[in-house]
């Protein structure tokens, strides 16, 4: 559905000469993936990794120094047409819901930038009281939320109403990036649970960028491991304890134990 080959990105180095540097620090490496549609594709790295870097070439926000992102047979980046493809079938959710969230919004508000996108895109007015309603109903809020304010709300509620404007572009894909980091662990379960449920209920798909591997594993259905700038490992979740790569084991040692020769 929508695939990555030999993506390469590099930035203009800091550490130079404002007018006459010309020194690049390449972050990504010969990156290739496909996200199949229907799945949950997991993104795990440590920090300067590359995994954001990666999201936004994913999400139409950066075009790479070369290779391809290549949505549903169309090129993303090789025309207007390739972008406004990809901004009409992807949605994101990021990580911070409080900078994410205008604090001066009502929460009709919120949901209603991504009603807004679906009402451009589809060329009619929506009935916007009664789709709010729905949609905070259907990530486990009740209705009488859209009249309260970002601040009034936990981290997780807030999280839930970021999602229902994601979800309220009507999408095909959502990227989440580092989306229930900042949630306490009950709080992560309970909206891995959701996204698990509006998965299959709205038949997403979805990209999960994320550096904790048990989140990767509860949710996931493949897994992407990055390190520093390269694909060291990519299979599926079920078959994760097979991997032979060492930055993919060190990590996986953390919550498995391989079995060894020595215990063989």
């Amino acid at each position: 559905m929508l695939e990555l080959k030999n993506i390469n990105v590099s930035f203009r180095s800091e550490r130079q000469d404002k007018i006459f540097g010309h020194t690049r620090q390449q972050v990504l490496f010969d990156v290739s993936l496909a996200v199949k549609e229907g799945t949950c594709l997991g993104i795990l790295g440590e920090s300067g990794s590359g995994k954001s870097t990666m999201g936004r070439v994913l999400c139409g926000l950066l075009k790479p120094d070369s290779g391809e992102a290549v949505l549903d047979g169309v090129s993303v980046y090789a025309s207007r047409a390739g972008r406004r493809n990809l901004q009409n079938k992807l949605s994101i959710v990021f990580q911070d819901y409080t900078t994410s969230a205008n604090p001066r919004f009502r929460i009709r508000d919120i949901i209603g930038e991504g009603l807004t996108v679906q009402e451009r895109r589809e060329g009619k007015k929506l009935d916007r009281k009664a789709e709010t309603s729905r949609l905070l109903e259907l990530v486990g809020l009740p209705a009488d939320f859209a009249d309260r304010f970002p601040h009034e709300l936990s981290g997780g509620q807030l999280q839930r109403v970021c999602i229902a404007r994601a979800v309220a572009c009507k999408p095909e894909i959502i990227l989440f990036d580092e989306a229930i980091s900042s949630l306490d662990a009950h709080t992560q379960v309970q909206v891995m649970d959701l996204l698990r449920e509006l998965k299959d209920r709205l038949g997403l798909t979805y990209i999960f960028i994320t550096h904790d591997l048990t989140s990767i594993t509860y949710l996931c259905d493949d897994v992407l491991f990055l390190y520093q700038g390269r694909v060291t490992e990519n299979l599926p979740v079920e078959r994760i304890r097979e991997t032979k790569d060492e930055y993919a084991r060190k990590l996986l040692g953390s919550i498995v134990v391989f079995d060894t020769e020595e215990s063989a």
